[in-house]
């Protein structure tokens, strides 16, 4: 009849211990690499990384063996099955991680003589995987896992005349590698270790499966980077600027107003230009006279500049009465000339950056 056989404890300590030394040596190893420096920059370093924690879910499909499939005297036996599983985890940084799994171990036959007829009896094993995962990091994509847990089996031994089930729970190890395939896909090769599946009920073996997986893994995108070109502003000149603005006779009221205008926009626009009124008048009367008439007309300008919004502290007013005359004053026409006030603009470098500010 076919049975499950018990394993020998010492094939567990065999394979056991070696796997948890070395789930212990890469966590210990995993920890030194990944201590943060006092001199990272944390800006960098998040810059553009992916998300060391999330979710994942993937399956995978391989083969098993049931290491005590049969019994000794069986005529015929198979202890190889296709297995497949459905798993899903939780990676909590670069290095650990909880996963849980659904396994389907497959089935091992066996034939066996009853007197003088032949029956075929199987057996199946499935159930719920619990590990802790732990990984190391060989290149940049590619790692070295290892994991170890606890399999809640549910087994049938299953014959001719009869169908034996049980269900227990069992120790389970493993190791492998994966690969990172893109951002969210990761492609794995692993082998897992079940110890001493079964019960006298159905009969006891050990399991090694072999598989290959695919996850895709939830939330594990780099974050997107928006880039700002700024460009390093460069001082722009503006170049000096004067003209004329005449007056009639005895007379300090603005003609031509709109000429002003261009001084205004500037002024306003640019709080570190300036501009400099120099008042005149002509001969007729007395000095003092036309000094006053000349202070009348650049005041004049001045206090409309002020009331378009130019700083008082960006006008510099000056008056020469009849001083350093444009033209002489021997005639209405060239006495006309004279009576006005130089505007000078001028010229400076101003910083964009301040001007934005």
């Amino acid at each position: 009849m076919f049975s499950f056989q018990k394993p020998r404890l010492s094939t567990l300590a065999n394979i056991l211990i070696p796997l948890m030394l070395s789930f212990s040596s890469i966590s210990f190893a995993t920890e030194v690499l990944t201590t943060k420096p006092d001199t990272v920059n944390e800006n960098q370093h998040l810059e553009g990384a992916l998300p060391s924690a999330y979710f994942y879910l993937g399956g995978k499909l391989g083969l098993n063996h049931y290491q005590h499939g049969c019994e000794s005297w069986s005529l015929d036996c198979d202890k190889n099955s296709v297995a497949a599983g459905l798993f899903a985890g939780y990676q909590f940084n670069e290095t650990f991680a909880f996963e849980a799994a659904y396994i389907d171990l497959g089935a091992a036959k066996a034939t066996y003589l009853d007197s003088i007829n032949e029956h075929i009896y199987k057996g199946t094993m499935k159930g719920l995987n619990l590990s802790a995962v732990g990984s190391i990091y060989l290149l940049e994509d590619l790692a070295l896992f290892a994991k170890a847990g606890v399999f809640n089996w549910y087994g049938e031994n299953k014959g001719p005349f009869s169908t034996r089930k049980a269900d227990d729970w069992a120790p389970s190890a493993g190791a492998g590698l994966s690969y990172q395939l893109n951002d969210s896909w990761q492609a794995r090769f692993e082998y897992q270790y079940f110890h001493h599946l079964g019960n006298d009920t159905i009969g006891g073996t050990n399991a090694h499966l072999t598989s290959i997986g695919i996850s895709y893994q939830f939330g594990r995108t780099r974050p997107t980077i928006v880039t700002k070109t700024v460009m390093k502003p460069a001082p722009i000149k503006l170049e000096e600027v004067t003209f004329p603005l005449l007056f009639d006779f005895d007379s300090s009221e603005l003609l031509l107003i709109d000429s002003l205008a261009v001084i205004v926009q500037r002024l306003t626009k640019y709080p570190q230009a300036s501009v400099i009124l120099r008042g005149y008048s002509d001969s007729k009367g007395s000095d003092a006279y036309n000094l006053a008439l000349s202070q009348r007309r650049t005041d004049k300008i001045a206090s409309y500049l002020i009331a378009k919004g130019v700083q008082e502290q960006q006008i510099t007013s000056e008056y020469y009465g009849e001083k350093n005359p444009i033209s002489d004053n021997l005639t209405e026409e060239h006495r006309h000339l004279n009576r006005h006030v130089q505007i000078l603009l001028p010229s400076v470098f101003i910083n964009t950056r301040q001007e934005q500010k």
